[in-house]
């Protein structure tokens, strides 16, 4: 093959290569223009997954959309912001369905303790967030907590979500009745009607010693005495359990 041959084989090569990649712009600024500027996709259903506490339909109408919106000229960033606002909703997902259809993926907060402050009771996460105030009702679900130092806040929320999650252990979950954080120690008084004390300053964490607890509560529950518990201390001072019965020092 001659170099004048050659020369051409590569300038018919490179206008077929130039010619398809115009034809691949062009194609994709079709598909641009038939989703944003015209009313080819425009919004008519909103579907919402994963609500069971809030509305379906607050949801839908805090988003402010109204329907006949361009699908893909929709905002995701600015309607999930919206939707943020109320606290009970910790995380929105948004999806776009060709032809017509937004789907809104709802991931609602789960209540943890309910918090009780000057201004009222309020259902918490376990993030330590103000999810709504708590009703009467709830009071038999979720343990009434009292902070009156929050240094260790955040290890109370982790250790309330670890006991829920970890049922087995006695007492359970729904049997803590209210919880007290102070700077030394962390009460926790039981629907049974006695208390429990845990150390602030232990090298070992509160979670050793519930599983302790469990221990001492499953014999107690074999011997019959659970009802004539006043108090079980882990704070007392030599590192070990102390059981105190009503009506007597210990036991």
């Amino acid at each position: 093959m001659s170099e004048k041959e050659e020369k051409n084989k590569k300038e018919k090569s490179w206008i077929k290569f130039a010619g398809c990649l115009g034809g691949l712009v062009g194609i994709f600024a079709f598909i641009v223009y038939l989703l944003y500027f015209t009313d080819v996709f425009v919004l008519k259903k909103i579907r919402v997954v994963g609500a069971h506490k809030v509305n379906k339909n607050y949801i839908i109408a805090s988003t402010g959309l109204r329907g006949g919106e361009r699908l893909f000229r929709i905002p995701l960033k600015n309607i999930k912001a919206k939707i943020l606002k109320d606290t009970r909703i910790k995380d929105v997902t948004l999806i776009r369905h060709i032809p017509d259809t937004l789907e809104i993926i709802v991931k609602e907060r789960k209540p943890i303790a309910i918090l009780k402050e000057k201004g009222g009771l309020y259902l918490i996460d376990a993030d330590g967030v103000k999810i709504t105030k708590a009703s009467p009702s709830d009071n038999d679900l979720y343990p009434i907590i009292t902070i009156k130092d929050y240094k260790n806040e955040k290890e109370l929320l982790r250790f309330l979500k670890w006991l829920k999650n970890n049922n087995r252990y006695l007492p359970v979950f729904e049997n803590i009745k209210k919880v007290v954080l102070d700077s030394d120690e962390l009460v926790m008084k039981t629907k049974d009607g006695f208390s429990i004390y845990f150390p602030i300053s232990s090298k070992k964490d509160w979670i050793y010693f519930y599983r302790n607890l469990d221990r001492i509560m499953l014999y107690l529950y074999a011997k019959h005495l659970e009802k004539k518990i006043r108090a079980i201390r882990f704070d007392y001072p030599r590192g070990e359990a102390l059981i105190q019965f009503r009506g007597k020092e210990n036991g």
